[in-house]
Formats: structure tokens, sequence, C-alpha cells
């Protein structure tokens, strides 16, 4: 499948472990094939990954006793939060989920950011430390 628009087309980080399985899966295979398959063949539409991985996942959930039913797009949410609670700055959190502005970001996962009184201390202190203050004024002090 190709990307719609050039915005579509997303580079994604991936871990030293990720990018060894791609390669394996990739080896053999023409820049045009499909990596991941569905189970049928052919690509991963909303629908198979519903049937197929999602609906097995809640009825696994359910066996577990977990009672939440959530919807596919929370993980997006998810995926946010994690980034967040790892300190990943917003704007990169931005542009990970195709968010054109970082005003939706912010409004939608802001309330998430913790800065303790602490943190904000230590940032004046070290602002403070790069600067030169001038010897009458810390004798006036």
């Amino acid at each position: 499948m190709c990307p719609k628009t050039k915005k579509s087309r997303w580079t994604l980080v991936l871990t030293p472990e990720q990018v060894e399985l791609f390669q394996r899966l990739c080896k053999g295979k023409q820049p045009t094939d499909l990596v991941l398959t569905a189970p049928e063949g052919g690509a991963w539409h909303s629908g198979v990954v519903h049937a197929h991985r999602w609906k097995p996942a809640l009825g696994a959930a359910d066996a577990a006793g977990l009672t939440k039913r959530p919807r596919t797009h929370e993980l997006r949410h998810a995926h946010a939060s994690w980034l967040i609670a790892g300190r990943v700055p917003l704007p990169v959190i931005r542009t990970r989920l195709g968010r054109e502005s970082i005003a939706t970001t912010v409004d939608r996962y802001g309330h998430l950011l913790e800065a303790s009184d602490d943190e904000v201390v230590a940032a004046v202190q070290w602002a403070i430390g790069a600067a030169v203050v001038p010897r009458e004024l810390s004798e006036a002090a």
C-alpha cells in the first residue's frame, strides 16, 4: 500500500531488536513486497486486525477477569502516555502522532506532565548559576 500523501509516509524509530527482526523478515523480499501480511495473505486492514487480533485479545482479557473494553484507538493514547512518562519532549510526540499542531498534543496530554516544584527550583538554580552576578549586587544582598 502506498501512502496517500507525502505526510502519510512516516519514519519510525526502532529498537536494535526490532531492526534485527525486520532485517530477517525482509531478507529475500523486493522493496515493493509486504513484510507483515494478514493471515490470508495481503495487507492488514482494520477489519482483519479487528477479527484476527483485537477480538481474540479482548477475549483473553475477559478470561483473565479484566472488565474494561478498550478500543484500538486507545493504543495510540497509551503510546503517547508512555512516551510522556519516559520524558520524551512533546514536539517529538506530536510528530510521532502525526499531529499538525503542538497545541492539540498539549491539550490532549498536557495534564500528564509532572513538573514538580523541585524540578522548577533546579531549573532556576541552573539558570542563575550560569549567570554572572556583578559584585555590587552580591554585596548589597
